[in-house]
């Protein structure tokens, strides 16, 4: 009887603990990794990181940030399910959404806005006027992959009668915006193409360095840079990411983030076409 009554205690000792568990792990939701490209400025790691803080704070998830160092590896992790949400540029999501890898989560509104355009710089001085001026010159792309810093351009280039193998003296990729912005400011190239957003937040934080810049040439609009969920993801956890997301104006902390980052607010995604970025591609696609 004696033993039978300590099996009974210890029963109870390991459903109480079992329960307890339970409880606690409902605390915890899932973790959720959270991916950036290129178009994110290295110098607002402070900002993102307060993001990742702010997301954790007014939600059950567990948020961790992966700066990925080239946008195939974001498109590479949400189709393995290694990230399970990311701030992509509109190339990036077309090319997960061809393969069903990606939906529109939140789409952020800039200065009233839910467009980006490719903007061709140099340095104040030069006489450039196109980017069919920077014939075999030494030029920076951001990526490969990226609508602002390599295929706006590129597309505008083969569309003129060239060959993009061949019309620089030297192409280099720098894989981050803000990179290809001091590779011009340093002489190091003699222009670049980049994220007009990007340009603007690198000019709110080095107006007198901008100062010796110059557009070049705008090519766009484009529909902006969104942040999307893997196809996969769990819909009640879509529902709740996307919600931090669109409330974020409204709270004072979420307000301070986006005004860091120059975001108004996100919105659900609507009426957004890409068909822009689309066209670009498939003519890109034609001429491999």
């Amino acid at each position: 009887m004696k033993n039978d009554k300590n099996i009974s205690i210890g029963g109870k000792i390991f459903t109480s603990l079992f329960l307890i568990f339970v409880l606690f792990s409902g605390l915890y939701a899932q973790s959720i990794t959270f991916s950036f490209t290129g178009t994110t400025l290295k110098e607002d790691l402070k900002t993102y990181l307060r993001w990742q803080k702010y997301l954790e704070d007014n939600s059950k998830f567990k948020i961790n940030i992966k700066f990925a160092r080239t946008y195939a590896e974001v498109i590479s992790d949400i189709k393995d399910s290694k990230s399970d949400i990311a701030y992509v540029c509109s190339s990036t999501y077309t090319l997960l959404k061809d393969k069903k890898n990606a939906n529109l989560l939140a789409i952020p509104i800039i200065n009233g806005d839910d467009k980006y355009y490719s903007d061709v710089i140099a340095l104040k001085g030069t006489k450039y006027k196109s980017i069919l001026d920077f014939k075999n010159k030494i030029f920076a792309f951001t990526d490969p992959d990226s609508t602002s810093g390599s295929i706006a351009p590129t597309y505008k280039i083969i569309k003129n009668g060239y060959s993009i193998t061949n019309y620089f003296h030297n192409l280099i990729y720098t894989y981050d915006h803000g990179e290809s912005i001091q590779a011009v400011l340093d002489g190091f190239v003699d222009g670049a193409s980049v994220d007009s957003l990007v340009l603007t937040q690198y000019t709110r934080k080095h107006p007198q360095d901008v100062k010796n810049l110059r557009v070049v040439e705008r090519l766009g609009p484009f529909t902006i840079s969104p942040i999307v969920a893997r196809t996969n993801l769990n819909q009640k956890e879509f529902n709740k990411l996307q919600q931090l997301f669109l409330n974020m104006n409204k709270t004072k902390i979420g307000k301070e983030i986006l005004n860091h980052l120059n975001i108004d607010r996100f919105e659900k995604p609507s009426n957004q076409t890409y068909s822009k970025v689309y066209k670009m591609l498939d003519l890109l696609k034609e001429r491999k």
